[in-house]
């Protein structure tokens, strides 16, 4: 007899897969069906399970929908390559990796427009699905700090801002091509980060000492 595992298709998947069959079918379904247009029966039938199966995990649709998006955030803590931009570029190759094959990159601006018609909704998938990503941004910025790459004096939520805006902006732009955030850490990052460099803080006094003790440059006359 033997010992194989019934072909997906001949039944309804169980516990584990069908877990991530719901997933997966909300991730399906959102670019074809939108926020308002999903339906659990829809994702049911996608998934290969029963209304019941879903329900027995989230109770409501928002809370599959969050559930679903929050597959965008990275496990585990960001990785300490020793610099910024490494430790950039390990997180950007990491959610390549998970990503590749998945519409998440492309379907996740969209559901958050579309969120914005309702708020506790909206505010579900920051929490569980962006903030984290920017806690990580935050940690490997205050790495850099404690590192010396960093001025001390840097504002930190600014910073991260931008950091998490350029990919967003090249995923929006690309139609939520993967490809296109590839070079960011090694392109965009070193220049942004002249900026906020430790030496550059001692740059900017510079210039300020020296503007501060030119004298001032007589009107000409006319």
């Amino acid at each position: 007899m033997s010992s194989e595992a019934p072909a997906r298709g001949r039944g309804r998947p169980r516990s584990e897969e069908a877990h991530q069959a719901i997933l997966a079918a909300v991730v399906e379904l959102l670019p074809e069906q939108g926020l308002t247009g999903l339906t659990i029966e829809a994702v049911a039938a996608r998934a290969g399970v029963g209304k019941t199966t879903i329900y027995r995990r989230w109770k409501t649709k928002n809370e599959l929908i969050v559930a679903a998006i929050e597959m965008l955030r990275p496990p585990g803590s960001p990785p300490d390559t020793g610099s910024v931009v490494g430790d950039l570029g390990a997180i950007v190759a990491m959610q390549r990796e998970r990503l590749e094959s998945s519409r998440l990159p492309r379907i996740v601006p969209r559901v958050l427009g579309e969120a914005m018609e309702d708020p506790e909704l909206h505010s579900e998938i920051l929490a569980r699905a962006v903030a984290p990503i920017r806690g990580m941004l935050v940690e490997i910025v205050e790495r850099g700090i404690a590192r010396g790459e960093l001025r001390e004096d840097l504002d930190v939520e600014a910073l991260v801002d931008v950091l998490h805006a350029v990919p967003v902006y090249k995923l929006l732009m690309t139609g939520g091509a993967l490809d296109a955030i590839a070079d960011v850490p090694e392109r965009v990052v070193p220049m942004l980060l002249e900026g906020v460099s430790s030496s550059s803080g001692a740059r900017a006094n510079a210039r300020r000492r020296s503007s501060g003790s030119s004298p001032a440059r007589p009107a000409r006359s006319g």
